[in-house]
């Protein structure tokens, strides 16, 4: 295992080629999405208990119309940015391994053959994602449990919380080996055509049988993270800079009315900018995981333990 190749090879491939960016944006888009669970960010008074139930009634009565077109239009919105990743997911796989061995690929062909595993991929992220529910589901549990033995028996719930921390904790190892096993599987899906669970068990066992391979090719992207973290950051700072400007220069020129239009010019500009920075790294992670999974692949299959190896 070649790993300065490793970094440098897929900086490469990515740096020349913008139409990756666009299948990296889509292909991660579709699979990274933050849901906060935090509080509100106010402490409440002794006088409010939140709107009444009558309250709520009477804000559906008069909005239902724009509330139920508006859930329609952001349900139709997650289900294309699903179906459109899980085809850029086999695009970009399929044009890495071409631009690595040299062989010409466009945004049309990767497409094309994205089309093809693109449901086989959706089957893998749906199972991926209800194997890692399960975990989540009995740490849950194990906290309610906690917290309804607290009323009768510190020592009921004390031993709850025990077990509520260490399955967190057996949770996390599982969620951590489970989504380099979905990466590897999505290269298999896309490259060899396997079935959605076949490949799935098959990333299992390509991270038990070269853990020490993929472990480190997954550290190192980890701390690659960091500092494509960090670059993105100044990226997003110099960006906010001239939009900021721009919408000053607006309101600085046509009051109120050149401020909205001034500063909805500076945020398309701004989130343009993220957009490209977001897109190329993703499209830089999945040309890693891919140049990353041909590479164990072409390694010799370890021995069976405690099989002889014959002399030459």
């Amino acid at each position: 295992m070649n790993y300065g190749h490793l970094i440098k090879r897929p900086f490469e491939i990515v740096a020349r080629r913008p139409y990756l960016w666009l299948l990296g944006f889509l292909a991660g888009g579709a699979t990274v999405n933050n849901f906060s669970s935090s509080g509100t960010g106010y402490t409440q008074s002794s006088t409010y208990s939140g709107p009444s139930w009558a309250a709520v009634q009477n804000t559906w009565n008069g909005n239902w119309e724009w509330i139920v077109g508006i859930l329609a239009f952001l349900l139709v919105v997650c289900i294309a940015m699903f179906i459109l990743g899980c085809i850029a997911t086999g695009g970009i796989i399929h044009a890495a391994v071409e631009h690595d061995a040299g062989r010409d690929c466009r945004l049309g062909t990767a497409w094309r053959l994205g089309y093809a595993s693109g449901w086989r991929i959706a089957g893998l992220r749906l199972l991926t994602f209800l194997l890692a529910l399960v975990p989540g589901m009995l740490v849950g549990t194990l906290v309610v449990a906690a917290v309804v033995a607290a009323i009768n028996s510190s020592v009921a719930a004390l031993g709850f919380g025990l077990f509520a921390v260490v399955a967190l904790l057996i949770s996390v190892a599982f969620w951590l080996v489970l989504g380099i096993a979905f990466e590897l599987a999505q290269r298999i899906v896309v490259l060899e055509g396997g079935d959605v669970a076949a490949s799935l068990s098959a990333g299992f066992r390509m991270v038990r049988s070269h853990l020490k391979e993929v472990g480190l090719g997954w550290l190192l992207l980890m701390v690659l993270c960091i500092v494509i973290g960090i670059a993105v950051a100044v990226i997003a700072v110099a960006g906010a800079i001239p939009a900021v400007a721009i919408g000053l220069g607006g309101w600085a020129i046509g009051g109120t009315t050149g401020a909205v239009v001034a500063g909805s010019v500076g945020a398309v500009f701004f989130f343009g900018v993220l957009g490209a920075a977001a897109g190329a790294y993703s499209a830089y992670s999945s040309v890693y995981w891919t140049l990353l999974f041909t590479s164990v692949r072409a390694l010799p299959a370890p021995a069976a333990h405690g099989a002889v190896v014959r002399a030459a």
